[in-house]
């Protein structure tokens, strides 16, 4: 895939560490990780992910690492052995569904929290998301406690389960919600531009019409027939982005029957909107 275009002007980020931890869709890491390197100059950029995988970008290093078999072993390396391949003070958390938005919404007041991440509208305390998330060192450290057991998912275990002992134990501060809305989007619609954000159904945000049309061509079908991937047909639809919306609908329609049956629900309601062609 091609990289993304550069910016005339570049965020500095010295002590601050780009991390993507993926063994199964390594080359979408890898977009969406060029997507942030083209906005803002690193400490380091590490893409943890199978041995034998070659970065195609020599600003991406790769660190070999066992395969994940789920989500829970996603976790439990992020929790216990994320800090031994980073080196910054901080480290900006992504997946291969986040990158960097808008440089010029990063504030420094970012760096002043040990966890900062998009928040949970159905939830109390609200900033949570991992997905695209900026960690401390500290807290990296703080998380190698032995009362933290359960790991899954990552994101909520920090943000809610281990919270109170994070805060009272290692002095880990979580950034307030005001902050954590202007760093990154997930689940809330955005009401101002934004650092960064998580989320495949977030994409027609995110990226122009070409080049999510051009991300599309190179992404794997069984990520295409996901949910995530129904709710961003819908959104396309209803900002009416034809050309996106009609090529994912193809590849679901070549799915199994309640995919097809649901690529030609979602086909008609592209239609009553006057956007088919």
């Amino acid at each position: 895939m091609p990289r993304s275009k550069r910016y005339p002007w570049m965020l500095k980020l010295p002590d601050v560490s780009l991390a993507c931890l993926d063994t199964r869709h390594p080359e979408l890491a890898v977009f969406a990780m060029q997507r942030c390197l083209a906005q803002a100059h690193f400490r380091e950029a590490i893409l943890l992910t199978v041995e034998g995988y070659v970065s195609p970008d020599p600003r991406i290093i790769i660190h070999p690492v066992a395969r994940l078999r789920s989500m829970a072993d996603y976790s439990a390396f992020i929790i216990k052995n994320l800090g031994v391949h980073v080196g910054g003070s901080h480290v900006l958390v992504m997946q291969w569904d986040s990158f960097i938005l808008d440089p010029l919404a990063w504030d420094p007041a970012f760096l002043d929290y040990d966890y900062l991440g998009a928040t949970w509208p159905h939830r109390s305390p609200s900033v949570g998301n991992g997905g695209f998330s900026l960690r401390s060192r500290r807290l990296l450290e703080a998380l190698q406690d032995p009362d933290i057991r359960d790991l899954q998912p990552e994101d909520y275990c920090i943000c809610e389960l281990y919270r109170e002992l994070l805060e009272r134990l290692h002095g880990i501060r979580f950034a307030p919600e005001e902050l954590a809305q202007r760093f990154s989007f997930e689940l809330a619609t955005p009401h101002q531009a934004t650092f960064g954000f998580h989320g495949l159904f977030n994409f027609h945000r995110a990226l122009p019409e070409a080049d999510l049309l051009t991300w599309l061509d190179h992404v794997p079908p069984p990520l295409l027939r996901s949910m995530q991937a129904r709710r961003l047909v819908k959104n396309l639809i209803r900002e009416g982005h034809t050309a996106p919306a009609r090529k994912i609908l193809q590849v679901r329609a070549r799915g199994g029957l309640k995919l097809r049956l649901d690529a030609l629900k979602l086909g008609s309601l592209l239609a009553a909107r006057r956007l088919w062609s």
